[in-house]
Protein backbone atom coordinates (compact mmCIF):
# COMPACT_ATOMS: atom_id res chain seq x y z
CA UNK A 1 0.00 0.00 0.00
CA UNK A 2 1.27 3.21 -0.42
CA UNK A 3 1.57 5.96 2.46
CA UNK A 4 -1.56 8.35 1.09
CA UNK A 5 -3.58 5.08 1.34
CA UNK A 6 -2.81 4.14 4.25
CA UNK A 7 -3.26 7.28 5.77
CA UNK A 8 -6.56 7.31 4.23
CA UNK A 9 -7.51 3.64 5.40
CA UNK A 10 -6.68 4.99 9.05
CA UNK A 11 -8.51 8.15 9.04
CA UNK A 12 -11.53 6.89 8.07
CA UNK A 13 -11.33 4.00 11.02
CA UNK A 14 -10.80 6.57 13.61
CA UNK A 15 -13.63 8.62 12.18
CA UNK A 16 -15.89 5.20 12.36
CA UNK A 17 -15.21 4.92 15.81
CA UNK A 18 -16.21 8.02 16.62
CA UNK A 19 -19.50 7.64 17.67
CA UNK A 20 -18.97 4.45 18.83
CA UNK A 21 -20.48 3.32 22.41
CA UNK A 22 -18.60 1.40 24.97
CA UNK A 23 -19.33 -2.16 25.69
CA UNK A 24 -21.45 -1.27 28.44
CA UNK A 25 -23.90 0.96 26.26
CA UNK A 26 -23.37 -1.12 22.83
CA UNK A 27 -26.48 -2.60 22.44
CA UNK A 28 -28.44 0.90 23.28
CA UNK A 29 -29.89 2.83 20.46
CA UNK A 30 -28.33 6.40 20.84
CA UNK A 31 -30.86 9.70 21.28
CA UNK A 32 -29.04 12.58 19.31
CA UNK A 33 -29.25 15.85 21.16
CA UNK A 34 -27.76 19.07 20.17
CA UNK A 35 -27.25 22.03 22.58
CA UNK A 36 -25.63 25.14 21.49
CA UNK A 37 -22.46 24.03 19.36
CA UNK A 38 -22.37 20.58 20.89
CA UNK A 39 -23.86 17.70 19.11
CA UNK A 40 -23.94 14.27 21.56
CA UNK A 41 -25.28 10.51 20.99
CA UNK A 42 -26.99 9.65 24.52
CA UNK A 43 -27.34 6.12 25.63
CA UNK A 44 -29.20 5.45 29.42
CA UNK A 45 -28.78 2.43 31.20
CA UNK A 46 -30.22 1.97 34.39
CA UNK A 47 -29.14 5.11 36.45
CA UNK A 48 -26.15 5.23 34.08
CA UNK A 49 -26.18 7.74 30.96
CA UNK A 50 -23.07 7.50 28.39
CA UNK A 51 -22.76 10.76 26.18
CA UNK A 52 -20.55 10.60 23.42
CA UNK A 53 -19.94 14.21 21.74
CA UNK A 54 -19.89 13.89 17.78
CA UNK A 55 -19.16 17.32 16.07
CA UNK A 56 -15.78 19.11 15.47
CA UNK A 57 -15.09 21.92 18.31
CA UNK A 58 -12.85 23.35 20.81
CA UNK A 59 -13.05 22.03 24.10
CA UNK A 60 -10.38 21.64 26.18
CA UNK A 61 -11.28 19.38 28.93
CA UNK A 62 -14.39 17.67 30.17
CA UNK A 63 -15.47 20.57 32.51
CA UNK A 64 -16.06 22.52 29.01
CA UNK A 65 -18.53 20.34 27.86
CA UNK A 66 -20.53 19.37 31.18
CA UNK A 67 -22.73 22.60 31.01
CA UNK A 68 -23.77 21.47 27.73
CA UNK A 69 -23.77 17.99 28.12
CA UNK A 70 -26.04 18.54 31.27
CA UNK A 71 -28.66 19.84 29.65
CA UNK A 72 -28.26 17.11 26.40
CA UNK A 73 -28.97 14.46 29.21
CA UNK A 74 -31.84 16.08 30.85
CA UNK A 75 -33.43 16.39 27.50
CA UNK A 76 -32.92 12.68 26.02
CA UNK A 77 -33.55 11.31 29.53
CA UNK A 78 -35.50 13.44 31.32
CA UNK A 79 -33.31 12.55 34.21
CA UNK A 80 -30.93 15.12 36.44
CA UNK A 81 -27.49 14.47 36.16
CA UNK A 82 -25.40 14.01 39.62
CA UNK A 83 -23.33 16.73 39.27
CA UNK A 84 -20.22 15.05 40.88
CA UNK A 85 -20.39 11.51 39.16
CA UNK A 86 -19.22 13.11 35.85
CA UNK A 87 -15.93 10.99 34.48
CA UNK A 88 -14.34 10.13 30.77
CA UNK A 89 -13.27 13.13 28.72
CA UNK A 90 -14.14 16.13 26.50
CA UNK A 91 -15.79 13.17 23.55
CA UNK A 92 -16.71 10.55 25.20
CA UNK A 93 -18.00 10.99 29.27
CA UNK A 94 -20.24 8.82 31.56
CA UNK A 95 -22.75 10.30 34.68
CA UNK A 96 -25.13 9.10 37.03
CA UNK A 97 -28.39 10.46 37.05
CA UNK A 98 -31.16 10.72 39.26
CA UNK A 99 -34.94 10.09 37.59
Amino acid sequence: MTKPLITLCLTGLAFAACDTASADFKDIPATTVTVAQSTFDVRQKGTSVELIRTNAEFAPNLAAVVPRATIAVERATGCVPRSHTWSGEQTIMQVEVDC
